[in-house]
């Protein structure tokens, strides 16, 4: 194994042994992106086509591209090449290459096993069958001395406080490698050439708040490029994490299909929370982009006061038809989540602490609309088992209409199946309307110890709910909210 700063501005000879240039960076191959193809273990390790050569002349230096089928040896000593033939053009950097000094060097990049953010301090790379690959980051101090002149004795000295990163789980904060001169001075004509696909997938072993902790190091723009490439789902689990000018910044950063895409993924009073710190033409312009019936959600949310129970209520939730049993509500939550398991369907929300009972007297046979005509809340894709077939009827989730009563996920699984709804329900007797103060429908969850609270209208209708963390979010100030963890935030 060999650092790169030792093999850095070292000779480079002809076959004859002849000094004809030094050695100013290495290349290496980032293998294309291929959801179809798995990923093999070589392909998290970059393998070194070619050398970039400092050649100087009469009129300066100038740097040639040497491909590696004309290196005959590398080592701390040098290059050997095979051919004395070097072609003069001036390297430039392809598709799909990568430069080590010039692109990654010095660069900041997560340790995703130490769920951490480091800089690059030099790289390690292994020589295996004749082919050289980037095996390693060495973020340590030593490794930076090591650098400086005559920096290896004082190196030694200070020893490697930090152990070497495995290359596989390491992922550049950026989108791409920048190009360079071969001297650390990236240009920006090549700062877009390369995106890491394969390590970034590793970026989905990291939990969504361990994910946040490294975006509020980042500016906009790098937790953009950081979150480009992962699952939706989970870069919206992550924004959620932060808070909501800074979900602002990081979308406003994003390729606008890409932003649209992770705001359907999270919850939408989040999504709404999130577009109210954007102005009026870019939240209009995201929500034209999304799903139609997710981005009508999301506008019904923005049409209340900030300050009001409306403006931080959320219509994630689960509400059936009073004339459903136990058992058949039990069979539908099981029937949704193993459809949203195979993609087929929307999943059920991540809190479920209780269902709300709705006086629907007998199965709709479509989607209903609501006073403002805006659809149901009945938005399940059309290839989905979204109704469970009763002898009443289909069931669905999403049941719309004046709330009755309230069932605790406790009571609903030690209940008969036989039952029917109301008589395990408790009534709503704790509700608010949207036009109420957020503080005031806060208070409420505080006084009656409520996990939600249900949000209708003057006629009883449900509309949404308000979550214990919303409440938590209303009530502490900012001073206490940064001292607690931040799930409760």
């Amino acid at each position: 194994m060999a650092s790169l700063t030792e093999l850095l501005d070292k000779p480079i000879l002809d076959p004859s042994g002849d000094a004809v240039a030094d050695l100013a960076d290495l290349v290496v191959r980032v293998p294309p992106s291929d959801p179809n193809r798995p990923v093999q273990t070589v392909d998290l390790y970059p393998p070194v086509i070619g050398l970039v050569a400092r050649l100087k002349g009469p009129r300066g230096a100038r740097d040639v591209f040497i491909p590696w089928d004309q290196v005959r040896r590398m080592g701390n000593d040098g290059v050997v090449l095979s051919s004395p033939a070097v072609n003069l053009k001036r390297f430039a950097k392809r598709t799909g290459e990568m430069v080590l000094r010039g692109g990654l060097r010095d660069r900041q990049v997560v340790d995703v096993e130490g769920h951490r953010l480091v800089r690059i301090n030099d790289l390690d790379l292994a020589e295996r069958n004749g082919v050289w690959r980037l095996v390693a980051a060495d973020v340590s101090p030593s490794a930076l001395v090591r650098r400086l002149p005559l920096g290896k004795r004082m190196s030694e000295r200070i020893g490697r406080k930090a152990p070497l990163i495995d290359w596989a789980m390491v992922v550049p904060v950026t989108g791409a490698a920048a190009g360079g001169d071969g001297n650390g001075n990236g240009n920006g004509a090549g700062a877009q050439a390369v995106r890491l696909r394969v390590p970034r997938d590793r970026l989905s072993l990291i939990r969504p708040v361990d994910l946040a902790d490294l975006l509020e190091q980042l500016t906009p723009q790098q937790s953009a490029d950081l979150l480009e490439d992962m699952d939706e789902a989970h870069a919206a689990d992550t924004l959620e994490e932060l808070e909501d000018e800074q979900q602002s910044q990081i979308l406003r950063a994003m390729d606008k299909e890409r932003a649209a895409d992770v705001l359907e993924e999270m919850e939408p009073d989040e999504a709404a929370d999130t577009l109210q710190g954007m102005s009026d033409e870019e939240a209009a312009d995201l929500l034209a982009r999304m799903d139609r019936e997710e981005a009508e959600e999301v506008r019904e949310l923005l049409g209340y006061p900030d300050d009001s129970a409306g403006g931080i209520m959320t219509t994630d939730y689960v509400s059936v038809p009073q004339w459903a049993t136990v058992g058949e509500v039990i069979t539908a939550l099981r029937v949704r989540g193993q459809a949203a398991a195979q993609g087929l369907d929307d999943p059920l929300p991540e809190a479920l602490p209780e269902l709300y009972v709705i006086a629907v007297e007998r199965p709709p046979q479509r989607p209903t609309t609501r006073k403002n005509g805006t659809k149901a809340r009945a938005t399940s894709r059309p290839n989905a088992p979204a109704l469970l077939a009763t002898p009443k009827g289909p069931l669905t989730l999403e049941a719309e209409g004046r709330l009755v009563g309230i069932v605790a996920l406790r009571d609903l699984l030690l209940a008969d199946p036989e039952a029917n709804l109301t008589s395990v329900m408790k009534p709503a007797e704790c509700v608010a309307r949207p036009l109420d103060n957020e503080r005031d429908a806060a208070r409420l969850i505080a006084d009656e110890d409520l996990v939600a609270l249900p949000i209708v209208d003057d006629e009883g209708k449900m509309l949404g709910i308000v979550t214990v963390d919303d409440a938590i979010d209303v009530i502490l100030p900012t001073a206490w909210k940064k001292r607690m963890p931040r799930r409760y935030r």
